[in-house]
């Protein structure tokens, strides 16, 4: 009865404004090799609640099937989203499990699996087994893309799609952010005497943007990105001073390593990682955790986009924190660094002119 009602709620709501209110699960397929016949147990997911158009399954037949499953996910029961769940982590492989078989390991009724098959738009169990099997395709080119972007997507398709994973990023980040663990960060940033930003590859580029923030509000920061120089200066650091380590993967051995060095020496350290339980995160004191799209990472390719954005929240929130308890100072160096800033370019423009 509770369900009748539910959906027709649901039903009356689409009536008066053709839209549904859902829950879309932005979970990325694991990229590697899985078994049908062992326990299948799903991850929790991030979600963000978004309105989209109510389009008819026939329209859904166009589209792959993460689409598909992105577009009813929240329309699912409990039981058939651990089937939707598992059909977006295995995207583009074979299942060759019978439909008892599936069952059977997910822990679900054939009924159940026949009913996903029919709301994400199939004729049946064996219309979206082959549909699984021909959604496989070739990314050895486009390492740690997303897997809802395809190259066949035109431009205005991939913004809308780069959007939504971005939006979850930073969202599924927020909703993981520990309350203590912040505000450790925080006080150990405001009471800092020097502040030193550690990362390689596109960790750097957080890492210098970063220095550049807290620098331009009075700190004095830095941002390293080679191992020797990190070692020699997490080696000469004190208690009074703080290293934060950034890594996606959190296995970054030469951030792993400075960390270590650093906290040896006594100073506070902060890791940013989509990995607490890492090594770069196991070696701080306080770790951040930012969102991870459960894909699996080639490693030296570059992380995933919605990584870096992540990441960058986290240091703005840092940065927001911080100059918001250092009482008057920082304002006045925003203040003197921006004037100073000013006045070198209007010099400048002036000889030009």
């Amino acid at each position: 009865m509770a369900q009748q009602n539910e959906r027709s709620r649901g039903e009356l709501f689409a009536a008066r404004t053709g839209l549904k209110k859902q829950r879309v699960n932005f979970s990325s397929p694991v990229d590697s090799a899985t078994n049908v016949q062992q326990t299948y147990r799903p991850r929790p997911a991030p979600w963000i609640e978004v309105m989209t158009d109510a389009r008819p399954l026939s329209d859904l037949k166009q589209s792959d099937l993460l689409e598909r499953i992105q577009e009813r996910y929240g329309t699912l029961r409990k039981s058939e989203r651990i089937v939707a769940d598992f059909l977006r982590e295995n995207a583009g492989r074979r299942l060759d499990s019978s439909i008892t078989e599936l069952g059977r390991t997910l822990g679900v009724s054939e009924a159940t699996i026949s009913r996903v098959s029919r709301a994400l738009g199939y004729d049946g169990y064996s219309d979206m087994k082959l549909s699984l099997a021909e959604g496989a395709r070739a990314r050895a080119s486009f390492v740690n893309l997303p897997l809802e972007i395809e190259d066949t997507d035109s431009l205005i398709s991939t913004s809308s799609k780069l959007a939504n994973l971005l939006i979850a990023g930073v969202d599924g980040t927020q909703r993981m952010l520990d309350a203590h663990r912040l505000e450790q960060a925080v006080e150990a940033l405001r009471n800092a005497r020097k502040i030193v930003f550690v990362g390689v590859g596109g960790a750097a580029a957080i890492c210098d943007e970063a220095a550049h923030m807290f620098m331009k509000a009075g700190f004095e920061a830095t941002s390293l990105r080679d191992g020797y120089t990190q070692t020699i200066v997490a080696a000469t650091m004190t208690e009074k001073d703080v290293m934060v380590g950034i890594s996606h993967t959190g296995t970054t051995e030469t951030v792993t390593d400075a960390l270590h060095l650093a906290r040896e020496r006594k100073a506070t350290t902060i890791a940013i990682t989509s990995n607490v339980g890492s090594d770069v995160g196991r070696a701080a004191d306080v770790a951040l955790t930012t969102w991870s799209a459960g894909q699996q990472l080639v490693p030296l390719h570059g992380d995933f986009l919605e990584g870096r954005l992540s990441q960058l929240f986290l240091i703005d929130l840092l940065y927001v924190g911080t100059i918001f308890r250092a009482g008057e100072e920082p304002a006045k160096a925003l203040k003197v660094t921006g004037e100073a800033l000013e006045k070198r370019y209007r010099h400048k423009s002036g000889k030009a002119g």
